[in-house]
């Protein structure tokens, strides 16, 4: 119920945040007393699409790129739907075209932007300060199974890799999850 509430939270916030931009950080009265009006439909249009597209079903501790492609999903479904109910319930309000368009890029990087804060901090905290402590450990190879490797390596206490050791002269140098390829 958490992530519900932050997410209806962070819709009706990127719905005022929108009508303030819009209006260049100077919302009039007038303007905002129709933000609100429109936003108390808005908001719960938002939330329904979030619930019945299944946005609840992850753990934010292990936010993926799999979870920011459903929230980029049900916020765009959102985008098109909320004004398209709105329209069709008549109720009175003018919106701008532009708060349309900045309330579904302000929405993504709140959702999308807490979780990834979220999945940060708790990986730090748990991980953080384990990785390093351990002994110091060179991988052979710089492909997906070394990657996988170093990821499952920086969750042990007993193991910290230093580098990668790989032979193509194109990656020597780059950093691959954090850590340095060496090359030949």
């Amino acid at each position: 119920m958490l992530a519900v509430t932050h997410d209806i939270v962070a819709a009706g916030v990127a719905w005022g945040l929108s009508f303030w931009l819009r209006f260049n950080l100077d919302l009039p009265r007038e303007v905002g007393w129709a933000a609100l009006h429109i936003g108390l439909w808005v908001v719960p249009i938002q939330a329904g699409i979030f619930w019945m597209l299944g946005l609840y079903r992850g753990i934010w501790r292990y936010a993926s790129l799999h979870d920011l492609k459903t929230i980029v999903f049900a916020v765009t479904i959102a985008a098109l739907c909320a004004p398209l109910v709105v329209l069709l319930l008549g109720i009175h309000g003018n919106v701008p075209r532009s708060v349309l368009l900045i309330d579904p890029i302000l929405l993504l990087v709140l959702m999308g932007g807490s979780r990834l804060v979220y999945r940060i901090w708790k990986e730090d905290r748990q991980f953080g300060v384990m990785r390093k402590q351990g002994e110091p450990v060179i991988v052979l190879g710089a492909g997906d199974t070394a990657i996988n490797l170093v990821k499952d390596l920086s969750r042990n206490d007993q193991w910290r890799v230093v580098g990668l050791l790989d032979d193509n002269k194109e990656k020597a140098g780059r950093l691959l999850h954090g850590v340095n390829v060496l090359g030949e």
